[in-house]
């Protein structure tokens, strides 16, 4: 505790500190990393120091446990039962084959709008056949 601020949760990594304290934040509970600079400039020296402090007022401490404590393992299902699926009667058109593959076009624009500083607009679901390499849009549902 430093200047009377509770710790609620210390980090080794200072992205995943910055993902707690952006959920309490994005709750009304304002909080601060202690630590996240230097952890940031000498990483080796995170556990020598404590890590990356999640510090918020003393008032809010309990609720702030609470929240990043809570499952959210009900939300997770809700996006894999979100993600489109194909269908049993899908085969390629090429070969004939069944053994299909969803490409999701979105991980590799942003990966190359780290290299190209202008906006890529390929944020499109294809799918793939894993036999013969042949790609088409899937029908829409």
């Amino acid at each position: 505790m430093a200047n009377g601020v509770p710790t609620v949760l210390t980090f080794r990594d200072i992205l995943d500190a910055q993902a707690a304290a952006a959920l309490l934040e994005a709750e009304g509970i304002e909080c601060i990393l202690a630590n996240e600079y230097l952890v940031g400039i000498a990483w080796t020296y995170s556990t020598a120091i404590g890590g990356v402090q999640l510090q918020v007022a003393p008032d809010r401490a309990e609720e702030a446990i609470a929240l990043l404590e809570a499952d959210e393992s009900a939300s997770l299902a809700e996006v894999e039962t979100s993600i489109p699926t194909l269908k049993g009667d899908d085969e390629c058109a090429r070969c004939g084959s069944n053994d299909l593959t969803m490409v999701r076009w979105s991980r590799y624009a942003v990966a190359a709008m780290l290299f190209v500083p202008l906006p890529l607009f390929i944020w499109r679901n294809r799918v793939k056949c894993r036999r013969c390499g042949n790609e088409w849009k899937p029908a829409a549902a």
